[in-house]
């Protein structure tokens, strides 16, 4: 009671005294503060019953008003005075020790608003910095500590100031001498470090990293961002060799995963979205789609998501340092195990979250490390029986081709999420690297021949063809351009198109047998595919890379299994069909003139014991007539079957085979037949996009 008193009389008093300069209220108000901790024998009174904070409050807006009538870049008497008797050391030492209660508080608030509102530069100033540095030394001190909020907003504001001025940060790096004399260690050591200099601004991030408080953990991972992304190798240099900044980061990923359940379905991993920051899931609390670990999951997924962003941004020092923490660390030493486990269920559990995990990383730097993790670093070409050196890469090859389908699914789906990323790595070591001596043609054809200059009929397939129906209508009926293209794209195009005779198509009373849609597709997935690449510089034309020759042509691990399984169409689940030929699809797709040739180009001059797509499906499509001879009523059981998986009147596409839903009994002939009618609709679409590609960049 007497305390508001003194307050409600200290105002009356300065409302009546006469105006002051604003030098003389600026030291006026501070001497107030001073002589309450010399008059003051209560300090157990909080500080809200003191004036102490209406007085910081006035100093601030004092300094306020001087700078903005002061020319720009000179510094006023209250400036000067603060400077040079050294108030903010001496409100760092009032603060520390909390007397009265909350003027820690206050003077983290004095501390932020000063350097956010006064927009001359005042860290250079040594009596500043020095107070800075103090005050960040006990930031974070006490877990769950009353001014978290306060301490965090200090920090990020000092983070803001090196992030505008990156050379600032020098003044913040410590040498051990000067460390020394606080006794508080580095955030998650034990004694600290015992040489070099030190980074109390990380360290104090990282213990407020921890908070239970989810703004406070937040706000600190985005303080610690910007001192990652500072371009000062001294800063750099610092964080990753004098601080537990990587080491943390990582130690944290792996204790979430550790929280996770043994099994998820690989359905409901696909199906959650998860993003770094304070914005909670729509589904997190829809209890339609919850199951057992999805919180666990979402706060693993939001902290890959916010070290994915951290390695994109670093500092490339500190982002290399980071992802090859993140690949010894979580990768090796976590999920390769778990990958690799005998355990079929718990094989096929670690397979769709390293899917998942590949799917949400963007970063160059851990793109890189999740490609040679999986697929190792080997770029030289592979010779038929070669053992795979690298074996997570030897092992999910061999569960492409497994007995269980669901692990073979799961893992076609890795490979899958592979080809769909920005990594030239990926694909060299999947593809590329056996193709670039381009052997897989006969040795009479010119190594410089192009794809467009095959003219060349494609191989008979002994079949009945659809004569009746011109090369143009059979391209389509709704795209007038192709009438005007070169005759060699038609033979391509049309190649693929009449693969499946209509005999024995199930569409072929269809109005609309649906190629519009693919053409549509190809064209926007061909667009964003060649963007993805684009920085990869590779050639217009096929080449022949003589660092690249081997004794005899082999196609690889990667896609002696996709053929395989294609040649297999008749015999396999409709589900295992629609997953590989989505594979093949993303490689039909790929930008690179020897995969395009090998791949799209039915007319290629291949060697013998060569395998090509249009190879594989002409054997497959002569397997098709001869079940068919031996099948009562085989295209009336062919078009109920794609009624039955479908309905009635859609216009189908390969996407709408893989969301439908089989109805009835299992009949992998009949479904392989619809797949492969369909799958080479979405070829001719691709080839005629890729083809009409080419020739537009010769025209030009």
């Amino acid at each position: 009671m007497f305390h508001r008193f003194a307050n409600i009389l200290h105002s009356a008093v300065e409302a009546l005294a006469p105006s002051l300069s604003l030098q003389q209220d600026f030291i006026a108000h501070w001497k107030a503060i001073t002589t309450y901790f010399v008059d003051s024998k209560d300090n157990k009174a909080p500080i809200e019953s003191t004036n102490i904070p209406t007085h910081l409050d006035h100093m601030l807006t004092v300094l306020i008003q001087e700078e903005m009538s002061c020319e720009s870049g000179s510094t006023g008497p209250c400036m000067e005075y603060m400077l040079h008797h050294k108030l903010l050391e001496t409100l760092y030492t009032l603060g520390r020790t909390d007397h009265p209660p909350g003027m820690k508080q206050q003077v983290l608030i004095f501390f932020t608003k000063l350097l956010s509102k006064i927009k001359q530069p005042l860290l250079p100033h040594v009596s500043v910095h020095r107070a800075v540095i103090r005050l960040i030394r006990v930031c974070g001190e006490v877990q769950a500590g009353p001014t978290e909020n306060e301490e965090v907003h200090f920090l990020c504001t000092v983070c803001g100031k090196l992030k505008s001025d990156p050379y600032l940060v020098n003044f913040f790096i410590e040498s051990q001498k000067s460390r020394a004399k606080t006794q508080r260690p580095p955030a998650g050591s034990g004694n600290g470090k015992k040489t070099g200099s030190e980074f109390s601004l990380v360290e104090s991030l990282l213990s407020l990293s921890k908070s239970e408080d989810g703004r406070v953990a937040v706000k600190s991972c985005e303080g610690l961002i910007l001192c990652a992304s500072l371009p000062e190798q001294a800063s750099a240099s610092c964080l990753v060799n004098n601080t537990n900044f990587c080491k943390e980061m990582i130690t944290k990923l792996c204790h979430l995963y550790e929280k996770l359940p043994k099994l998820i379905d690989p359905t409901d991993l696909e199906t959650v979205e998860a993003k770094w920051g304070l914005d909670m899931h729509m589904n997190e609390f829809d209890p339609s789609r919850n199951f057992p670990g999805k919180r666990q999951l979402i706060s693993l997924l939001s902290w890959l998501d916010f070290l994915d962003q951290m390695i994109y941004v670093a500092d490339p020092v500190v982002g290399s340092k980071l992802a090859e923490h993140f690949k010894a660390d979580f990768l090796d030493a976590i999920i390769l195990p778990a990958v690799l486990q005998t355990s079929e269920s718990g094989a096929i559990t670690a397979t769709a979250f390293l899917t998942k995990c590949l799917k949400l990383v963007s970063s160059p730097r851990l793109l890189q490390e999740f490609a040679v993790f999986i697929l190792g670093e080997g770029t030289r070409p592979e010779n038929p029986g070669e053992e795979d050196k690298h074996k997570l890469r030897h092992q999910l090859m061999k569960r492409c081709d497994h007995l269980s389908e669901e692990l073979t699914i799961t893992t076609l789906k890795l490979f899958e999420m592979l080809l769909l990323k920005a990594n030239e790595h990926i694909f060299k070591n999947l593809l590329l690297r056996n193709l670039l001596y381009r052997d897989y043609r006969t040795s009479e054809v010119g190594s410089n021949d192009s794809v467009s200059s095959e003219t060349k009929e494609p191989e008979s397939t002994s079949m009945p063809r659809q004569d009746s129906m011109d090369s143009d209508t059979l391209i389509s009926s709704g795209d007038h351009s192709l009438t005007e293209m070169e005759s060699p794209i038609h033979k391509i195009v049309n190649s693929f198109l009449v693969l499946v005779p209509d005999d024995v198509k199930s569409s072929y009373q269809c109005a609309d047998s649906g190629y519009d849609t693919y053409l549509r597709d190809a064209h926007k997935q061909f667009s964003d595919c060649v963007l993805q690449c684009s920085e990869f510089k590779w050639p217009k034309q096929p080449v022949a890379e003589e660092a690249y020759k081997r004794d005899s042509f082999y196609e690889g691990s990667f896609l002696k299994i996709l053929f395989d399984k294609l040649s297999r169409m008749l015999d396999q689940s409709y589900e295992i069909n629609l997953q590989v030929t989505s594979v093949v699809s993303k490689l039909a797709l790929l930008p690179h003139p020897n995969l395009n040739e090998y791949l799209l180009n039915p007319v290629l001059p291949s060697g013998e014991g060569c395998r090509t797509l249009h190879k594989i499906f002409q054997k497959v499509v002569h397997d098709i007539y001869s079940r068919a001879k031996s099948t009562d009523n085989f295209k009336h059981q062919l078009v109920d079957a794609r009624k039955k998986l479908l309905g009635i009147g859609e216009i189908i596409n390969r996407r709408k085979l893989m969301s439908s839903k089989r109805k009835g009994e299992n009949h992998s002939t009949l479904e392989g037949v619809i797949v492969l009618e369909e799958f080479c609709k979405e070829l001719a679409a691709i080839a005629f996009v890729k083809q009409h590609d080419m020739v537009s960049d010769s025209r030009h």
